[in-house]
């Protein structure tokens, strides 16, 4: 009967034209045409995955690039900064040493995108230390360039010369090294960020006096601008302490300085047996000259105490020129006092960030010099940040008088720039008001004195004020009260590092902790401040107490400690995370004006901290191996009222010195992947293998067993984890498997659906074609991810610090 019927039906359909058999054809068996039905299920198929991925991405991207998702600015013209200072001449290595500091900074901030999507380019201009070259230079920078600012000059007189010109022409200028005070008087377009020479010079007058304990001294000054500021200052201080000043030559010229030199050393000489006191108030290449002249007399007896210019990278870089000191480190500079600008074995954790990323670029330690000017950049580039944020200024003018507003806003405590030497904030006349630290040569290398003068807030809470003004314990300095600190020295060498336990955060560290001190120290209540189970008293009895026999008075203590420290976990970007490993020291009851902790790096000997090296092998936590190990000293700060009823309206600030050790480890990534991650690796690569099967439920298996595989390792890694409220990074990459597993189930129902299909050959088509869609999008959602990852995570990735 069927068959009589479809003979009937076929012979009908016969009768019937061509178009219209045709037109039948089409409306029964293709309703839609194939090809818009495959492109309508590819492209939402595409669009669902592609947006399902971005939105995860998207949710948190602070591991993403920093600068993904910022607008790129239509206005990518560079913004100028200049820099004078002595690039050529007798002064070139200070020049080379600004240089260095500047471009470090702007480097840095060049790398994240530059300021608005603006870079920042130096104009470099060559003063070769002479006044009438930098008044030359002034007027170049200030009429046909387009500095916004200007950082310089390097010495006293060169940017005396060159300030009228700058506040003439209305450009903001910041020296990092001129210290003349009559610099930023009645100019409020100049701008300093050291000390000045009516602060050191006081300062230093009473170390010698008070610390030192010298009764008398002499002076060999410069009759510039720099050293009669300096000596003005010293001589006005030493005559209301009772410091007898015996004697002071000067000069004006190299003539003039040998003539002096050779008058100084003729009178010294008449007192073999007298040890006498020295200060030099000259500049770093007469200051060389006379440290080698006067050690050449082996019978006289001399101490030398200098000012910032004996803090100098030329001073050192001559000093070195001398075969003996070449040979013998120290043999010229050895003992010799001088304040120094910045210190790094008690300055805070940015320093040591300076200091390294200074040698990563650069392959040398940095100098005072190249700091004091990162910290002067850091400055200027701040200013200018503020005047493009406000948007108000057009011309290069305005442009200029806005950041010169903007550096003003500086002029207030609250308002401080955290940097390398310090927070930045500046007095009525533009200088920076920070605290300068004394250092002294050793094995010719600058270190901490033992003792540092701390500025006092408040005198109305100290108990015995007159009792300790005394003993010398407080002084008054330029009207400023100032207590006298002892330096402590701490240095660790670690046994092992083991035990890294991420669920309950804590490691276990053993080390050998000393701590090295002129006179006393009461180490009873030293506090480590990240033990996981704080002791009463964590340092027991001392294993040795060392009495030093060549410096009389120094002591050092040493102590062995094996415990359990806590650290902060970041997980964000597990497995590519880093993590740090701190232990923090401090004393409980004694504040920065009473104690100040320094790093020793001389006894730690910072050799065996370099990359690479075998004394690393006291690190055994397996799968992590050590990034960078930090020392540093900060400060820790406690604003607050002490409940006093006197101090309810104006807060006391309390300051506490905080010894600290970062130690950051790096996860060892290849070692991870071999041992968590290879099985999903393999599931990931049958994944895209169910792209080549035709077979419906060997593809459905597949996708559903990626799903059940890979949540049992997503379980298992996040058990092992502590609690935490945000996704770490490889959650991500199992947010993505379950995308990739659902794909495949799709693909796989899609493909059975055509199988039911009468026209074999055209579902035979169609499976075909989604077949090939999943082998072109599954690659790439997993290469897009992964490189992703790659391009945020390339210095982790490939081993660079």
């Amino acid at each position: 009967m069927s068959k009589d019927t479809s003979k009937v039906i076929i012979t009908e359909e016969m009768d019937k034209p061509v178009d219209e058999v045709s037109k039948i054809e089409k409306t029964v068996d293709n309703p839609i045409k194939p090809k818009k039905k495959f492109r309508l299920v590819f492209w939402s198929v595409s669009f669902i995955f592609i947006l399902a991925i971005s939105a995860v991405l998207i949710w948190q991207n602070d591991w993403l690039p920093t600068n993904l998702f910022t607008s790129n600015s239509k206005d990518s013209k560079p913004l100028y900064i200049a820099i004078s200072g002595p690039m050529t001449g007798k002064g070139k290595v200070n020049g080379q040493s600004m240089i260095r500091g500047v471009e470090l900074y702007l480097d840095q901030v060049n790398e994240q995108g530059g300021i608005n999507g603006r870079p920042l380019k130096l104009l470099t201009f060559d003063d070769q230390n002479q006044p009438e070259i930098a008044q030359q230079q002034a007027v170049e920078i200030a009429k046909n360039s387009e500095a916004l600012a200007v950082i310089g000059h390097y010495s006293s007189s060169t940017s005396m010369a060159a300030s009228p010109i700058y506040k003439q022409y209305g450009i903001p200028a910041i020296s990092g090294s001129a210290t003349a005070n009559k610099l930023t008087y009645n100019n409020d377009w100049y701008f300093r960020t050291i000390f000045n020479n009516y602060e050191q010079g006081a300062l230093l007058a009473n170390y010698v006096h008070k610390v030192l304990n010298y009764d008398e001294a002499y002076i060999l000054s410069d009759d510039d601008v720099y050293g009669s500021s300096l000596t003005k200052s010293f001589n006005n201080n030493a005559k209301t302490i009772g410091l007898e000043i015996k004697q002071q030559w000067n000069f004006d010229s190299e003539n003039s300085f040998n003539g002096s030199l050779t008058k100084m050393i003729q009178q010294l000489s008449k007192f073999p047996n007298t040890k006498h006191l020295l200060f030099l108030a000259t500049h770093s290449t007469e200051a060389v000259k006379t440290v080698v002249a006067l050690k050449k007399l082996e019978n006289l007896q001399i101490q030398i105490v200098g000012a910032d210019a004996v803090a100098s990278s030329n001073f050192l870089n001559k000093l070195q020129q001398y075969r003996q000191e070449k040979i013998k480190p120290g043999y010229y500079s050895d003992d010799i006092y001088t304040a120094f600008p910045v210190l790094f074995d008690i300055a805070g954790e940015l320093a040591q960030d300076f200091r390294y990323a200074f040698f990563q670029k650069y392959q040398t330690k940095p100098t005072a010099t190249s700091a004091l000017y990162y910290d002067t950049t850091l400055v200027a580039v701040d200013a200018i940040r503020k005047m493009l944020k406000q948007n108000k200024a057009t011309t290069i003018a305005e442009q200029r008088q806005q950041v010169q507003k903007n550096l003003w806003q500086l002029a207030k405590m609250e308002n401080a720039i955290d940097g390398i030497t310090g927070s930045i904030y500046f007095d009525e006349n533009g200088d920076a008001i920070k605290s300068i630290p004394v250092g002294v040569y050793k094995y010719g290398k600058p270190i901490p004195a033992m003792y540092q003068f701390q500025p006092l807030q408040n005198i109305d809470n100290i108990d015995n004020l007159l009792e300790k003004m005394l003993d010398n314990r407080i002084v008054e300095v330029n009207d400023k009260f100032m207590s006298l600190a002892q330096v402590v020295y701490v240095g660790i060498d670690f046994g092992d590092i083991s035990e890294l336990n991420t669920s309950d955060s804590t490691f276990t560290a053993d080390f050998y902790l000393w701590f090295r001190f002129k006179g006393e120290f009461d180490d009873s209540n030293i506090e480590l401040v990240n033990l996981f189970k704080p002791q009463l008293h964590p340092l027991e009895e001392p294993i040795s107490v060392w009495h030093s026999s060549t410096e009389p008075g120094i002591s050092t203590k040493t102590y062995n400690l094996k415990t359990q420290f806590k650290l902060d976990l970041d997980l964000r970007k597990f497995p590519l995370d880093k993590q740090v490993l701190p232990i923090y020291l401090r004393h409980k009851k004694l504040t920065k004006n009473k104690l100040i902790y320094v790093v020793d790096t001389q006894g730690m000997g910072f050799k065996q901290f370099q990359e690479n090296n075998s004394t690393t092998k006291f690190f055994s936590i397996g799968g992590w191996y050590i990034n960078k190990i930090a020392f540093f000293q900060n400060t820790k700060i406690l604003d607050s009222t002490l409940g006093i009823t006197d101090f309810f309206d104006t807060q006391q600030r309390i300051e506490s010195s905080q010894f600290n050790v970062n130690l950051t480890i790096s996860r060892d990534i290849l070692s991870f992947i071999l041992k968590t991650l290879l099985p999903v690796v393999f599931l990931i690569v049958l994944g895209y293998i169910s792209f080549f099967i035709s077979t419906f439920t060997a593809k459905m298996g597949i996708g559903t067993n990626l799903i059940i595989a890979t949540s049992l390792f997503h379980l298992k890694l996040v058990s092992e984890l502590p609690k935490i409220s945000y996704l770490v990074l490889i959650e991500y990459f199992f947010y993505l498997i379950y995308f990739l597993a659902i794909f495949i189930i799709i693909i796989a129902v899609l493909s059975h659906f055509y199988e039911e299909q009468e026209d074999n050959e055209r579902g035979d088509k169609l499976i075909h074609r989604l077949n090939l869609m999943g082998k072109i999008i599954y690659p790439l959602l997993l290469i897009g991810f992964l490189g992703l990852i790659f391009y945020q995570n390339y210095n982790v990735i490939m081993g660079i610090t």
